[in-house]
């Protein structure tokens, strides 16, 4: 199985570390410690979406899960080890059999929530359902509470908080999105820390149901927080770009109070989620109640992460770290892929020899402050 595997792999070959604050500030400032620590996200992709009409047209050495895919994933996940590691498209057999117990090292625990089987799975194993999952270093954090949720499920047992319109029912609790909220303890620093990990739906055509989704999560890790002032990481494969409403709704970078009129945003046309809800306001707004910030802002400003995701039908920015700033520093973060290496290598998308999802792992040192 091993015998095509890259012996000398290295997971961060073709990218590059990126201060942001300078190494050397990680350890003190002014005398006080800022308590670095890691954090990743990474959608894996599915072995069961390898569908033909999407990445037939790449090498089919590289697309194998057993001989190439999964040890190369394991191999790039136990390089990293971050403290905090979200994951999307975990298949729930490979989980339950190989990563929920001591992976990547046996410090680790690890949280996971399977989505629901959509209409298409048919006769297919349940167990092949894809989810999204959080690893926890135990060396640094304890897991004190957990909500693990089926977004559609969440809001059709609350009808007295979302109005259940015909397009809530049809657009957006039909659908199989799952996300996970944990409450850490850093025991080394003393500190609260919440952490969200979710995959929004995929279509395009489905842009208001990513909105709505991301209030919901929102709203959910509001309801979960029990301590004043609180430390948040938010992160995930959201399936939207920097344009989209979603970002848009997110990155309140540092605004007081930040919301959106769906008025202004098409998607939302002729659509009803109702008014004076938990979701849209009597105005017709949908509020972010936090003050995130995204983690990669100063590279999406000076263009230098084209993608964390590569096809040849899809080449964009999907996958998102969110912090409130006032609580983080920001240490440094791994860039993108090195601009050079797909015209030089030829490149068609991926996975490839070196990258085995179709996504790149978003990798950031933070610090408290």
């Amino acid at each position: 199985m091993l015998d095509h595997l890259p012996q000398d792999y290295d997971a961060t070959r073709y990218r590059h570390w990126i201060n942001v604050h300078g190494a050397g500030d990680a350890n003190t400032s002014g005398g006080t410690k800022y308590y670095c620590f890691t954090i990743m996200t990474y959608n894996l992709l599915s072995q069961h979406y390898i569908w033909n009409q999407v990445y037939g047209y790449l090498d089919q050495n590289f697309l194998s899960w057993s001989d190439y895919r999964f040890p190369l994933i394991n191999k790039t996940i136990s390089q990293f080890q971050c403290d905090i590691m979200c994951f999307q498209e975990m298949e729930c057999s490979v989980y339950n059999s190989y990563w929920s117990v001591g992976f990547p090292s046996p410090n680790y625990s690890s949280f996971y929530m399977k989505k629901s089987l959509p209409k298409y799975w048919a006769d297919r194993p349940n167990e092949h359902i894809d989810g999204v999952g959080i690893f926890i270093n135990t060396n640094r954090f304890t897991v004190l509470d957990k909500t693990m949720v089926n977004i559609g499920e969440y809001v059709k047992n609350r009808p007295q908080q979302y109005t259940m319109t015909n397009d809530m029912v049809t657009r957006l609790v039909s659908r199989n999105t799952v996300a996970i909220v944990l409450k850490l303890y850093d025991f080394i620093s003393h500190r609260y820390v919440y952490v969200a990990t979710t995959h929004l739906y995929w279509s395009p055509q489905f842009n208001d149901v990513k909105v709505l989704q991301t209030k919901i999560l929102l709203n959910i890790l509001e309801e979960f927080i029990d301590v004043p002032d609180p430390h948040i990481i938010l992160m995930g494969d959201l399936n939207s770009n920097y344009q989209s409403t979603v970002f848009k709704l997110l990155d309140s970078d540092g605004a007081d109070y930040h919301s959106i009129n769906l008025s202004d945003y098409p998607e939302f046309d002729g659509l009803d989620y109702g008014r004076g809800n938990s979701l849209v306001t009597e105005t017709n707004h949908i509020h972010n109640q936090f003050h995130l910030y995204n983690i990669f802002e100063e590279m999406s400003r000076e263009k230098k992460m084209s993608f964390t995701s590569f096809t040849r039908s899809l080449t964009d920015v999907l996958d998102h770290m969110f912090i409130n700033k006032d609580k983080f520093k920001i240490m440094r973060v791994l860039s993108g892929v090195d601009t050079n290496y797909c015209s030089d290598e030829k490149v068609l998308g991926f996975p490839n020899k070196q990258f085995p999802s179709d996504h790149i792992p978003l990798v950031a040192e933070l610090c408290y402050i």
